[in-house]
């Protein structure tokens, strides 16, 4: 009978959870837009390789063929890391926003209570244990 469970809490109390997510969300936000920068900066300075064709260093006619000789690559573990960082950003930005809406409307009516079951409480109150890795 847990999953019926119902808890009730004020809007206010739950307004107040809402706006420590959005300081976590934001604080992590902080975090990947720096890890961006600098990724970035990496990029810039180091991570463009340049893969020339072994066949243009010998003589025959495929020696000739310029069109198909080098490829401009970014190094892979680069843009792993750019996309898992894109991805962190999109993440925290989300839940920043989700969790600022429901901060305003709970604001706007602190004396009404809520009855929150288990996936609403931990909703307002749980860790974002699981859903990130330990350095979001």
């Amino acid at each position: 009978l847990r999953k019926d469970w119902k808890f009730d809490y004020t809007s206010a109390k739950l307004a107040e959870a809402a706006r420590a997510k959005i300081a976590y969300h934001d604080g992590h936000l902080s975090l990947w837009k720096a890890k961006r920068e600098e990724l970035l900066a990496t990029i810039r300075a180091e991570g463009i390789e340049v893969n020339e064709k072994i066949a243009l260093r010998y003589a025959h006619p495929k020696a000739r063929d310029w069109e198909q000789g080098g490829e401009v690559m970014i190094r892979n573990d680069l843009r792993k890391a750019l996309t898992e960082t894109f991805e962190k950003l999109a993440y925290h930005t989300r839940q920043r926003d989700t969790y600022d809406g429901w901060q305003q409307v709970l604001a706007a009516n602190p004396e009404s209570r809520q009855s929150l079951d288990i996936d609403d409480w931990l909703f307002f109150f749980g860790r974002d244990v699981g859903r990130e890795s330990d350095d979001d």
